[in-house]
This record gives structure tokens, C-alpha cells and sequence, in this order.
């Protein structure tokens, strides 16, 4: 297990951006909204000094812890018991601070059938979702993935913010540069001989319809070694013996590497989603408003993938980019 290093934001930096986003609360900016308007915008230097604190992941750990975001921002009031009953403006302060941060890392967007188009996505245990593979659930481990998997142009970088978590339920990773994987595994996992639908968050019921355009479960990116994985909504397109022992192996080795990031309130996450692979730990949630509760953000950072994904059709899910903000904003 690597050790777990926290950065902790500087005392001026704490300060300067709390009033940054308290000033924006003031005057209406919601985290859907306030990337939308120049005004909100963060001044250039502030957001120069937290685009350093925050600090892209390495590409040997892959993520990185930060602590100090949400300093002097006031509770977001009770765990909602689904994400459609969170008022973005009882935790306006939480996901203002998220989104100004996650836009200094680069572009941030939603999808348009998750979440009703949110860029600010709430993660919290939800009744009838108790074992599926989502979010929602919690009496299940949420088994290891590749956010958004299923399509080209899924986030680069993953944030995730921890409002409230009373019960310490961990986050899981897996660094695919860390997964001990013999050479003719990793070959075989190169060969697009799979496809990933989207998750059961997706109101997509025709997913099964579409086309099936092999995907590659691992190719070779700048850092290192990168990964697309979810097998909880792979399908194969082959029998091939040696392909499904390679693909079993690579489970094996995420179990074999992989560790638990406690995240406390107001930690900041941030997950580079083509190095690592994601989980949580299984959990009974109480309901009573005192559940764990993240919140959760995409973005899209400069980066070269495979020229074969963009013959992909994505199951024609649409980014909900900062820029259509623009209109709920005012401006």
C-alpha cells in the first residue's frame, strides 16, 4: 500500500479562496452556474496559486489528497437520500468550491442522462439502490471501474469531495502501473476484444442495441501503462481462452494492489482516471441524514488516447460542458 499523502492548502490560500467563493454565493452563483458568468470567474493569479497547491496526480501514484478547500463554508445540511433531492442551494458553498477548483485543472462537464445534466454530481447511499453497481449503492462493494468507461471522451481527471462521511467509509484505488501483470497478459489485454456500456446511473435503455466497437482494455500513454475498465458492464466479443485469463489476471491484480484512501470532510480527491482504477468498500447506510455524501466532478485535461476510440459512438451520450452554463447563468 503506498503511503497516503495529504497536502494541506496554505493558511492565505484557505483564506483567499473561501472569500472568493462566499462572495460568489452572495450574489447567486450555484456549482451549476457559476463557471458560466466571467465575473465568478476566479482572479488569474488566485487561480494560478491553486492550480500549483492542488497539483496534477503523478504518474506513478496516479491520485493525489488535498485538504483545505472547503475550510469556513457552512454545513450543506442533512445527507439527501437522493441525488434529485439535494438543493444545490443548501450546498451552494461545496460545490462552488469544487467547481472554480476543478476548472483550474482544466474543462469541466456533466453528462446529459446522469444526474439531469448536473456538473456538480451528489454521491450518497440511496434506497433501492442498496446492491446495484453504482453510486447509489452501499451494502455491496462498488467493484473496481474506470469512470465513464464506456465512452471516448470520459473525464481525465475524477474529483471527488467528501462533504460528510461519519461511518469512515473508504474510497478504494488500483494503479494499473502498480498491477503485477506478466507480459503476455498485457498484450492480450491490448487487443479491443471488449465493450463497456454505460452504468445503470444512464437513462439509456437502448445501449444494448447499439453497435459493438471493440475497445482496448490497456494501452500505453505518456505516464505509463493506462486502463479502461469495468467489468461490472463489459461485454466480450471473443471466447478466447488466453484473452479471459489475461482479463482475469487483471482483477487479480488490482485486488493484489489495491488499498483504501480514508477521506475525512473536506478532503478533495483527485483521481487520474486513465492510471487508476476506483471502488468503495461496502457499507449499511442509516438514512437518517447522517450518511456518507461526496460530491463529484469531471474534467477533461489535455491528453492523447488511442486514435481507434474516436471511431466509438459513445452510445451518444452528450457532455454537458461548463458553456451551456452560460444561458442558466443569465449571461
Amino acid at each position: 500500500m503506498p503511503e497516503i499523502v495529504v497536502h494541506s492548502l496554505p493558511q492565505p490560500l484557505r483564506q483567499a479562496f473561501s472569500e472568493a467563493v462566499a462572495s460568489r454565493v452572495a450574489a447567486g452563483a450555484l456549482g451549476d452556474t457559476v463557471l458560466g458568468r466571467p465575473e465568478w470567474q476566479l482572479p488569474e493569479r488566485l487561480a494560478g496559486e491553486l492550480r500549483e497547491a492542488l497539483g496534477m496526480p503523478s504518474p506513478v501514484r496516479g491520485f493525489r489528497v488535498v485538504r483545505g478547500l472547503f475550510d469556513a463554508l457552512p454545513a450543506p445540511g442533512p445527507t439527501p437520500a437522493h441525488w434529485s433531492a439535494a438543493d444545490p442551494h443548501d450546498s451552494a458553498g461545496h460545490d462552488v468550491a469544487l467547481a472554480l477548483a476543478a476548472r483550474t485543472l482544466g474543462r469541466v462537464f456533466g453528462w446529459t442522462d446522469q444526474q439531469d445534466g448536473r456538473i456538480v454530481h451528489n454521491i450518497l447511499p440511496s434506497p433501492g439502490y442498496e446492491e446495484m453497481q453504482v453510486g447509489a449503492s452501499s451494502t455491496v462493494p462498488l467493484a473496481w471501474h474506470t469512470e465513464d468507461g464506456f465512452h471516448p471522451e470520459r473525464a481525465d481527471l475524477l474529483l471527488l469531495a467528501c462533504v460528510r462521511n461519519p461511518d469512515d467509509v473508504g474510497t478504494r484505488l488500483a494503479g494499473i502501473r502498480d498491477a503485477r501483470l506478466p507480459e503476455g497478459a498485457v498484450a492480450q489485454l491490448r487487443r479491443p476484444l471488449l465493450v463497456i456500456e454505460p452504468d445503470d446511473s444512464y437513462e439509456d435503455e437502448d445501449a444494448e442495441r447499439e453497435e459493438r466497437i471493440g475497445m482496448a482494455t490497456v494501452w500505453d500513454g505518456e505516464g505509463g501503462l493506462c486502463v479502461r475498465y469495468d467489468p461490472s458492464y463489459t461485454r466480450r466479443l471473443t471466447e478466447d481462452g488466453e484473452f479471459a485469463e489475461a482479463y482475469a489476471r487483471l482483477s487479480e491484480a488490482f485486488e493484489e494492489c489495491g488499498f483504501v484512501v480514508p477521506l475525512e470532510p473536506g478532503d478533495l480527491l483527485v483521481v487520474d482516471n486513465d492510471a487508476v482504477v476506483h471502488g468503495r468498500v461496502a457499507f449499511r447506510a442509516r438514512y437518517d441524514g447522517n450518511d456518507r455524501w461526496l460530491k463529484r466532478v469531471l474534467v477533461r485535461a489535455p491528453r492523447v488516447r488511442p486514435g481507434r476510440e474516436r471511431r466509438e459512438h459513445g452510445y451518444h451520450q452528450q457532455q454537458v460542458a461548463q458553456e451551456r452554463h452560460l444561458l442558466a447563468a443569465g449571461t
